[in-house]
């Protein structure tokens, strides 16, 4: 589950969109970042070399399929939410999504300093992390179809935010100290030295 589905996911999702290269109105671009575990070490990399302006969003999938729902954790950009929800509504399937900023995995290092980013995620009810980061995070325990529903799912997810006319307004990194600071995560932050603001 973490993360070899999140990587099995993303590798789906490029297939199924190198079928359709032809229609995406922007380039999309894959990337499985090493050492999350030990810091997001190379997101961290990649996010600070990036022009802010050139990433329209990140899709980042961490520990999906264990759960056959996916969850959309959005930071409070709008446009991702309303981006979930259509997809949701358009195929039927429920999707979790929720605003609170999650500062842990590989969109972090892009959502503080303002680019829109998912974390994605798999929910099972009453289930929290589950097999996660232990000897018995097995394949066995791991859904196919859940893998096939999700990169679906997300399949269409990046098809409808590479569209042409789609606008995913940035926030102010200001913005997002102030939401972590609301939401009682910034002392933690602090104790830990994972506060950058």
């Amino acid at each position: 589950m973490d993360n070899g589905a999140g990587t099995a996911t993303i590798v789906e999702v490029a297939r199924a969109l190198a079928t359709r290269e032809d229609k995406l109105d922007i380039r999309v671009r894959f990337v499985a970042f090493g050492s999350e575990e030990v810091g997001l070490v190379g997101s961290s990399v990649a996010a600070e070399a990036a022009d802010r302006d050139a990433v329209r969003a990140v899709v980042n999938v961490d520990s999906n399929v264990f759960g056959r729902t996916l969850r959309l954790d959005h930071h409070d950009f709008d446009a991702l939410a309303d981006a979930a929800e259509q997809v949701s509504d358009r195929f039927d399937h429920p999707v979790s999504t929720g605003g609170e900023l999650v500062p842990h995995s590989d969109h972090w290092p892009f959502v503080k300093r303002g680019i829109p980013g998912y974390m994605i995620s798999g929910e099972t009810e009453g289930r929290g992390r589950g097999w996660g980061h232990t000897h018995a995070d097995t394949l066995d325990k791991l859904e196919s179809r859940n893998l096939r529903e999700q990169a679906i799912l997300l399949t269409e997810l990046v098809v409808d935010l590479a569209g042409v006319d789609v606008s995913i307004p940035r926030r102010d990194t200001d913005e997002v100290a102030r939401a972590l600071e609301d939401e009682g995560k910034a002392t933690g932050m602090k104790l830990t030295g994972d506060w950058t603001f």
